[in-house]
Parts: structure tokens; C-alpha cells; sequence
């Protein structure tokens, strides 16, 4: 046996790898789920199809050339646990393995064929103080890391913060993050981006991102992809 190996099975005799959805033990600590948890968190297949949830949510918002989410949000399900996890567990390694397998099924996207960047969704810098992160480019650095494109975690800035948006309602929600957003640093004129949150649930955040990049580059493309989409 390599000392590679004695080691792994030396943590994982005391530190066994846990499954994120329903916290049992499982062998490999490269998985997040287990078999049984795995099979509970469908995909969601709006990617396969020009209009969809995600792209109907933004309707009249935003121009978007694509819109797709991996997975369909529902309280007390697999998919709430894992985000819940990434967000508030310190696992930027969720969101990382996550985007990974998001982007192997993006690969193949005739629309995403001329892309040229991702564009996570910024949190405050108080919030990332206390978090030590920002979820979102977590989730776009393996995004990327499957598309062979460069991530930009700098080129949209967020200017203030009022609290988080997950016990807001639809109008509340608008509210919290008018004027919350601004350009940042990069030259993105006739590109085409692709702008990356954890969860949909109404589009404000990615509305007023998506403006914020058209009103500096009025010829760039959007596209979106978010971890997951709530149902209505």
C-alpha cells in the first residue's frame, strides 16, 4: 500500500467523509452525495431548451442569449442542503464540484460556443469578510474550469448591502438590490458573458447585474446559468 493511501485511510478512520444531503458516512471524500441522496437530486433540463424557467424569468428584463439552471430549488430537499452548505457551512468546494458538473453538461451548447467569460454575481465586501468567499465564484471557477474560460470576479462590483434576500418577498426583493450593483473593472464591448448566481428566485439580483454591464457595454452578450432555479 502507497503512504497516499495509508493516509486517505487513515482520515477517513477518523474523519469520515460525511454525505451532505443526509449526513452519513461515505467512502470517498471527493463525493458530496451519497447513492441514495444522489438519485433525489434530479437535473433540471431547462439547458436543453432556448426558452425556459429561467430564460421566461427574465422576460423583458434582460436580452439573453441563453439562460439555464442545473438544479430545481425546494425547501427541505438535497439541492436546499447543498446550498445551503456552500453558502453558510464554508464549503466554497460544493459550489466548485457543483459548477464542474454544470459545465459538463454546458460543454456542448451551441450558444455558449463563442463565449468568452464568466461573470459571478459579487457579494459586499462585508459579507465576504465574514464569509471568507463569494459562493457565486465558487461556482463560476468550475464553471470555467469545464468551458476552458476565464473567470472575472471583478468585473461587477456590489456598491451596498441590506440583508440577505432568502425570507424576502417579490417586491421586497426588488427593492433590496436597486442600485445595489455597478461596473467593475474590465473592457467587455462585444463580448459575450456568462452571469452566474447560486439560486433564481425572482431574477432581481441578475436583472440588475445584467443592466449594469449593458449600460457601460451596450453591445455585450448575455447569457446566464444559475446552480438552481425555485419553483414557483
Amino acid at each position: 500500500m502507497s503512504i497516499a493511501a495509508w493516509l486517505r485511510g487513515l482520515t477517513s478512520l477518523f474523519f469520515p467523509a460525511l454525505c451532505l444531503g443526509c449526513r452519513r458516512a461515505i467512502e470517498g471524500h471527493d463525493q458530496l452525495l451519497c447513492v441514495r441522496c444522489e438519485a433525489e437530486l434530479p437535473p433540471n433540463n431547462s439547458w436543453r431548451h432556448t426558452e425556459n424557467e429561467v430564460t421566461d424569468r427574465l422576460a423583458g428584463r434582460l436580452p439573453l442569449v441563453f439562460g439555464a439552471a442545473a438544479y430545481s430549488f425546494r425547501e427541505g430537499t438535497v439541492c436546499q442542503r447543498l446550498i445551503h452548505d456552500l453558502k453558510y457551512h464554508h464549503r466554497p468546494d460544493v459550489g466548485r464540484a457543483l459548477g464542474r458538473r454544470f459545465g459538463e453538461r454546458l460543454a456542448g451548447v451551441e450558444a455558449l460556443a463563442d463565449l468568452h467569460g464568466i461573470v459571478p454575481v459579487p457579494i459586499h465586501r462585508r459579507r465576504r469578510l465574514q464569509r471568507g468567499y463569494n459562493q457565486a465564484e465558487a461556482i463560476a471557477d468550475g464553471l470555467g474550469e469545464v468551458l476552458g474560460v476565464p473567470t472575472f470576479p471583478r468585473a461587477l462590483r456590489r456598491k451596498s448591502f441590506r440583508g440577505s434576500q432568502t425570507k424576502r418577498g417579490k417586491l421586497e426583493r426588488l427593492e433590496n438590490v436597486r442600485d445595489s450593483f455597478a461596473l467593475g473593472r474590465g473592457d467587455f464591448a462585444k463580448r459575450h458573458l456568462l452571469l452566474v448566481d447560486d439560486v433564481l428566485t425572482t431574477g432581481a439580483t441578475l436583472h440588475f447585474c445584467g443592466n449594469a454591464l449593458l449600460e457601460a457595454h451596450p453591445d455585450v452578450r448575455l447569457s446566464i446559468a444559475v446552480l438552481a432555479v425555485a419553483e414557483r
